[in-house]
């Protein structure tokens, strides 16, 4: 939990966690708000983890006293949710040993919360926190709810703080979030399930002035006199002084957000008017809005790969019925829980939507957020603050090393050392022995996937028109989804940059230019309006009216540059592919299909629509950009990959702080957009300098500066040559995946494919024929000569009417084109095998690491940290995909079993993280740090080992070390990695495999088509049979092999080391690196500026 080392640091894997979560604004917002309702004997009062300077103040007899009263079998509650066949009968044989102790031990704890304040000095707080940013901060509002118990009322509360937080034409939204001038970025409204019910709702990125402006306008607020301090409804509804009116128009003085009781006035005004007007004047739209979403909840709710209701939504709700039986004041005289009280959550919805009034959802506004009692937070931001929190944390720990004697220290040390090996886990034989080896997955039915390309249970292939088309049945939802994989073969490579920001643009708010053609075929199936014809060549759709027909058929859509929305998690990096998603009810797939692409090909993607986006994404890349959740992935893979600023240039330039100068390379050195290589210009560090420099170029044309009116002709011109890409070569390189909730058979699924396609081939021509004679060029030529293409004679689809058993020869393959030739002489022809295009070397270099002569070291300080963070990777050069290149069906390449070694390294990394395994026990144990895990990519080319929340760097890094070397011993290797481990990483690794493939199927079948197998059965096929032969000595090769090289004192390794560590000013900032470098496998460690990593980029 917590102890003080030798050099009086604090340490512990409790105190690691809660230094950071504490000082997060939503943390402390949350926890100020509860602390203003509930009584401090509430346990609500207080932060569940624990505050920092709390957790310092416990002693090891507290912890242990608190541990035996609470964490006791009679206290506890088993669940075993999911589908047993035999396996639960010695499983509850063995635990039926347990039971006699369970007998014997005091009756379960049963504690009724106390109910919330009654009386506050105050109703609203000014809260200073740390903060990067000095010009947003936030609100946060809480209210009391209904008692946990009154199902219908808390459910029905729910439906409506959805409606509210949701849907983006609710009142709540048009007032706050979208509109011209925002007063807020992001509402977050929700429910809390305690005892009582808590309503809590903030808002994010409020615009703060200065401070000076807040001071002005909070002593020039006028006084309003209400009738008792937390009265709410004496705030009059605008539309009583205005008649109806448009809340994303009302006028609001950004420099007065923070005086006293504005923004909550706009609030109370806002939910004033939503109950005198809005419901009764949106009363149909408010209905329809939560059928859907009823649809939509029951939907991710949904039905697993193992045919069983989604296991975490049913522990969830059985949970909830456990907890209330322990603290609700309303169960608290049960003899036992209320078990499925909340299981007709679904048809409860459905029939509050059927049966209550308008005046029944108008009550339960004015009832829990008008008439009850209110608690405002204003979170105020203090670019100083975190400065100064770690310059009292530095003088802690010297105060405590000049009070501390020797003979306490060494006490401390002994009390750690035994807390360290207390915390082996210590499960009975019996139990162990109970659990099957491997669960059987022949017993998982993956579900069906129909319609072209490959099919195990078929005998051949047949070709789709578009490429690779297949259906997803999953039965009893109700629920369709979409998801298109578009290939970025032949985009030069000048466009790369440009990629997020034209994904963004396809979900953003725009309108849409059509041709007549169009617009009669779209009048046929989407909920676009009807467009009457003009003498124009081209109709227009505002954007209004689009964002309307989303809203009422997409449950859900997204747009993003590679195989997953967030690609960056645990280091995964994209495929070069454009993919489209759409959730919809099924009678709307093929209309929300259709609109999905002609937003694509035919959204109004303008100056002033590119300048919107663009801000947006400027704002949200600045706000990502050093923290933690993307730190160490973000830089890793913006210095490993080769390109103007990596770790080759930094190890041989030498780009560090020294006692005599700071060097830094973004203001040296300005290089163009084109340079970068895919994966560098998706990057975070080059996205935030690219995106800022867009914004820039945008902002002084729409000035009226006609200097640089090249620039955003620039800009327009790049966005137009993306889609013009996508226009060229969409049919026959895609891949298509829609899953369909029922069964359905080949020729069924083929059809439906053909549909889906035929639309979309049928827009695409028609952008081409509008764009015929428009060459589309840059505006200037980038630094590398580049060649850019136009069409001249667009090849036609595949046809129709081709027999399905027939392959079709697919187009030649597009050829480099020599720079004499000219534009008009130029075709663009669809790749020759969208497979293979797409398969190989579709990472874009990243397994082209940078290869140093010796491995190197980063120290970064950053004053948005509170803990620190390690990061180690190392080059790795490992088959886990069938081979292209070999000339062997993937059935052959099975028998020889080629990815053995990757799997093995899978199966050792787990069980080096798993709670009781040794890598993770030697860090966590000890208090060096909270997390820690492992993750071999191979198809990024490295394995990494990342770190978080560390108290204590340097020891975390050094228990790495110390790991390693105690495993390349054979004794150590013996006491530590046994059969029983590996068996339990086995079924770890496959249970995660099959459980998610539901939520997941169609990208991993995309993924698994990627990587050259016929689809997701063959890749699960892939990695069971290497899974199953793995043996405990493939796991010591791989060892010897990858980790091993860590501590090797006489070979090249490198490797590269990233540590971010907290700004701190009580010593120089190369102090520390110093010390990090002084290790006996001659790793150099530089201290590096933070903004020495921002490049600097031209558009």
């Amino acid at each position: 939990v917590y102890h003080v080392d030798q050099d009086g640091r604090q340490q512990g894997v409790v105190l690691s966690e809660m230094s950071d979560y504490s000082y997060k604004e939503e943390s402390v917002r949350l926890l100020s708000l509860e602390q203003m309702l509930y009584q401090e004997s509430s346990t609500y009062a207080w932060e569940q983890g624990g505050l920092p300077q709390v957790i310092e103040t416990l002693t090891r007899d507290e912890v242990i006293r608190y541990h035996t009263e609470n964490y006791r079998y009679s206290n506890a509650t088993l669940f075993l949710v999911g589908a047993f066949d035999e396996y639960p009968v010695p499983i509850f044989e063995a635990l039926d040993k347990v039971d006699a102790d369970i007998c014997t031990s005091p009756p379960p704890l049963k504690r009724g919360m106390p109910p919330l304040r009654t009386k506050r000095e105050k109703r609203r707080m000014d809260i200073v926190f740390g903060s990067g940013d000095s010009h947003a901060g936030s609100m946060g509002f809480a209210w009391e709810g209904p008692p946990i118990e009154d199902i219908e009322g808390v459910t029905a509360l729910e439906m409506l703080i959805d409606y509210l937080e949701s849907d983006p034409a609710s009142p709540l939204r048009m007032r706050f979030t979208n509109r011209s001038v925002p007063i807020a970025n992001d509402i977050k409204f929700s429910l809390l399930h305690y005892f009582p019910t808590m309503i809590q709702l903030s808002f994010t990125e409020v615009p703060f002035a200065s401070y000076i402006s807040h001071a002005a306008a909070a002593a020039a607020a006028a006084t309003t006199t209400r009738r008792n301090i937390y009265s709410s409804i004496s705030y009059p509804s605008p539309a009583n002084t205005f008649g109806p009116l448009d809340l994303a128009k009302l006028h609001d003085d950004t420099n007065s957000l923070f005086a006293s009781n504005y923004y909550r006035k706009q609030l109370v005004s806002t939910l004033t008017y939503i109950v005198d007007y809005w419901l009764a004047d949106h009363w149909v739209h408010f209905r329809d809005y939560m059928a859907k979403r009823v649809n939509d909840l029951e939907g991710t709710f949904g039905n697993n790969a193992m045919d069983d209701k989604h296991t975490n939504g049913l522990l969830q709700m059985l949970t909830r019925d456990a907890v209330a039986y322990h603290y609700s004041p309303g169960s608290i005289e049960r003899s036992a829980p209320n078990f499925g009280a909340r299981k007709n959550l679904f048809s409860m919805r459905r029939q509050l939507i059927k049966d209550k009034p308008l005046e029944f959802w108008e009550a339960l506004v004015q009832k829990w957020l008008l008439d009850s009692q209110m608690v405002h937070i204003a979170m105020i931001p203090d670019p100083k603050m975190r400065i100064q929190i770690e310059a009292e944390r530095n003088l802690a720990q010297r105060n405590r090393i000049e009070k501390m004697l020797p003979t306490e220290l060494s006490a401390m040390q002994q009390r750690v050392a035994e807390a360290v090996a207390s915390t082996k886990i210590c499960i009975p034989q019996d139990v162990l022995n109970s659990f099957p080896p491997i669960p059987n997955m022949d017993k998982v039915q993956v579900p069906q996937l129909s319609g072209f390309s490959w099919n195990l249970k078929s005998a051949g292939c047949v070709p789709s028109p578009f490429g690779i088309g297949r259906v997803l049945a999953t039965q009893n939802s109700e629920d369709s989804q979409f998801q298109i994989s578009l290939p970025l073969a032949g985009l030069a490579s000048d466009l790369y940059p440009y990629l997020p920001l034209f994904a963004k643009l396809i979900v953003s708010s725009v309108g849409l230019v059509i041709p007549h053609s169009v617009a009669e075929k779209v009048s046929q199936g989407s909920r676009l309006p009807k467009v009457e014809p003009t003498e124009m060549p081209l109709l227009y759709i505002n954007s209004e009216q689009v964002d309307r027909a989303v809203d009422s058929t997409f449950k859900e859509c997204n747009a993003f540059v590679g195989d997953r929305a967030n690609y960056t998690s645990t280091g995964h990096w994209p495929v070069e592919v454009l993919t489209l998603f759409g959730r919809t009810q099924t009678s709307d797939l093929l209309g929300a299909f259709d609109l999905l692409v002609l937003k694509l090909l035919f959204g109004d993607f303008g100056i002033d629509a590119i300048f919107k986006t663009a801000v947006k994404e400027s704002k949200l890349l600045a706000s990502r950009k050093g923290t933690p959740s993307s730190l160490l992935i973000d830089t890793f893979q913006w210095i490993r990959l080769p390109g103007m600023l990596d770790a080759r240039t930094i190890a041989a330039t030498g780009i560090y702080e020294t006692e005599k100068k700071s060097v830094s390379y973004s203001t040296t050195t300005s290089f163009r957009s084109g340079n970068e290589s895919f994966g560098r210009a998706l990057n975070l560090y080059y996205q935030s300098s690219f995106m800022s420099s867009v914004t820039d170029a945008l902002t002084t044309a729409l000035n009226g500066d006609d200097l640089v009116a090249a620039h955003a002709n620039s800009v327009s011109d790049s966005i137009a040559r993306i889609r013009a890409h996508f226009a060229q070569c969409i049919t026959g390189t895609g891949i298509i995946h829609i899953t369909w909730p029922r069964a359905i058979g080949d020729d069924s699924a083929r059809s439906m494919v053909n549909n889906v396609v035929d639309n979309w081939s049928f827009f695409a021509q028609q952008w081409r024929e509008n764009h015929r004679h428009s060459a589309i060029v840059p505006s200037s030529p980038p630094i590398e000569p580049l060649v850019h293409y136009r069409a001249d004679s667009p090849p036609d689809p595949h046809p129709r009417k081709k027999r399905r058993g027939v392959i079709v020869d697919p187009e030649p393959a597009m050829v480099a084109v020599p720079k004499t030739a000219t534009l008009k002489s130029v075709r663009v022809i669809a790749p020759k095998n969208s497979l293979q295009i797409v398969s190989r070397n579709n990472r874009a270099g990243s397994q082209d690491y940078v290869h140093l002569s010796s491995s190197l070291g980063i120290h970064i300080a950053l004053p948005s940290l509170h803990t620190s963070y390690v990061g180690i990777q190392l080059p790795l050069d490992i088959k886990g995909h069938p081979s292209e290149a070999s000339g062997m069906s993937i059935e052959k390449q099975i028998e020889s079993l080629p990815a053995l070694d990757y799997f093995a390294l899978r199966i050792l990394t787990i069980i080096f993280c798993r709670s009781e395994g040794l890598l993770k026990n030697a860090i966590r144990s000890r208090g060096y740090a909270y997390g820690i895990g492992a993750h071999p990519k191979c198809e990024d080319g490295h394995l990494a080992v990342y770190i978080s929340h560390a108290m204590n760097p340097r020891k975390a890094l050094e228990a790495v070390w110390e790991i390693t070397e105690l495993l390349l011993s054979e004794e150590g290797w013996k006491d530590s990695i046994n059969d029983f481990q590996l068996n339990l990483a086995r079924s770890t690794l496959l249970f995660r495999c099959y459980s998610s493939l539901t939520q997941s199927l169609a990208a991993e079948d995309a993924l698994a088509l990627f990587h050259g197998f016929t689809g997701i059965e063959q890749s699960l096929l892939w990695m069971r049979k290497h899974v199953e032969c793995i043996a405990v000595s493939d796991l010591r090769r791989v060892f010897i092999q990858y980790f091993a090289p860590l501590v090797s004192k006489d070979k090249p390794k490198s490797a590269l080391y990233i540590v971010a560590t907290p700004t701190t000013v009580a010593e120089p900032s190369d102090k520390f690196s110093k010390e990090l470098s002084e290790n006996p496998y001659n790793i150099e460690f530089m201290a590096m500026e933070f903004a020495t990593l921002d490049p600097k980029v031209d558009v």
